[in-house]
């Protein structure tokens, strides 16, 4: 009796188990059965432009199915095409929404993150835009998109993700052998590295559009203030040399950049250069002329000093400075007369008036008080204890 109670509870047991594993089964296949249908009447909706309906036949997929990545993202889509009738997009956040959930499904789905890329650059949204396109980069590495990620970097002030991306282009061109999209990439390279005062890294990226024939003057100038910045003078020296002959329109400020970088090093040699350079460049530079002239009289090179002087004297024999120095330079050969005539010479020039009169006094003091009191007048004290 006993047994026969128990098989009999079994066999109940068994019955309730089974029928609830049929329903489920049932429920299952109505289920599956109920997501294929939606998904036909969406992708037909999609196909006919019906967005309306589309959408929310891709949303029923969804309640029973939270797991359809293409649910997910074809609602993104079509949320994305909703415009009013002025053409504007009026389901932006819907359509992210719907994204997230892609990417939450698959976060490297490409054209989930595609897409979202375009709408976060629409709304403004930059980082997140960048985001998404790091996910297309990882799926699918591509140099459109590595270029727009790259600028969006740039122009958000993250300069050290930038240079990552604009260096990884650099590096997949180099068998462009028409250097334009390097030239243009390359200079990107050098500023940025420059903004960050990374002044070594830029100086090599300069460096590099010149050696391949993709620079020009505006990158020999900003090698020229770099190799300032790290201590290779003589590196700045050469570049602007280099300047001056690619671009000899240029050539006096060149050299006039060499003559004062070489005054504040104390380099003689090469702000001797630079004077020659800016006298080369411009023959009527006749203070850079007086310059050169002084320098060579100062080291007892006389004969040096009046070569320059002729040619000073030839471009502009009115010149009071170097006037003066002729005068100086016959007073070193004995020839006082023609000193004084030189002397007189200059004092026409009111800015050097006073110095040739003092010079005129120091050869032939003055004789009569009238004299004396204008030598007065001209040197004060500091004149008659030069002629004492």
């Amino acid at each position: 009796m006993k047994c026969n109670l128990m098989r009999t509870l079994w066999l109940a047991i068994c019955a309730l188990v089974l029928g609830a594993d049929a329903r489920a089964n049932e429920n299952e296949v109505a289920i599956a059965d109920s997501i294929r249908k939606y998904k036909y009447y969406a992708k037909t909706a999609r196909q006919n432009k019906e967005y309306d309906r589309a959408i929310g036949y891709y949303t029923t997929v969804l309640q029973y199915s939270p797991q359809e990545l293409t649910a997910a993202y074809f609602l993104g889509q079509l949320y994305y095409e909703k415009k009013d009738s002025t053409g504007a997009r009026i389901a932006l956040p819907q359509a992210r929404i719907a994204l997230r959930q892609a990417i939450s499904i698959d976060s490297l789905h490409l054209n989930s993150n595609r897409l979202l890329y375009t709408i976060y650059q629409a709304v403004g949204e930059a980082d997140s835009a960048a985001l998404s396109l790091e996910r297309v980069l990882r799926k699918k590495p591509d140099a459109a998109n590595r270029r727009k990620l790259a600028d969006l970097y740039r122009r958000g002030g993250h300069n050290e993700r930038a240079i990552v991306h604009y260096k990884e282009l650099v590096e997949a061109e180099r068998e462009d052998t028409t250097g334009v999209k390097d030239a243009e990439l390359i200079e990107i390279l050098a500023v940025l590295h420059q903004e960050l005062g990374q002044v070594d890294q830029a100086l090599k990226w300069r460096k590099r559009q010149v050696e391949g024939g993709t620079g020009g003057v505006d990158q020999l100038e900003s090698i020229v203030e770099l190799k300032l910045k790290v201590g290779d003078v003589e590196g700045a020296y050469d570049t602007l040399l280099e300047l001056a002959k690619v671009d000899s329109q240029n050539a006096y400020s060149y050299y006039n950049r060499i003559a004062s970088i070489a005054s504040e090093e104390g380099d003689d040699s090469r702000h001797i250069e630079g004077l020659k350079g800016m006298v080369e460049a411009d023959p009527k530079d006749s203070e850079s002329i007086a310059e050169l002239v002084e320098w060579h009289q100062g080291r007892g090179e006389f004969a040096s000093a009046k070569e320059w002087l002729g040619l000073g004297l030839k471009v502009n024999s009115e010149d009071a400075h170097l006037l003066l120095l002729k005068g100086d330079n016959l007073v070193k050969e004995g020839d006082e007369e023609g000193a004084i005539a030189a002397f007189e010479k200059a004092k026409a020039d009111p800015a050097w008036e006073k110095v040739a009169q003092q010079r005129i006094w120091q050869l032939r003091p003055p004789e009569t008080e009238e004299e004396k009191l204008k030598r007065q007048f001209f040197g004060g004290e500091e004149a008659q204890e030069e002629q004492n």
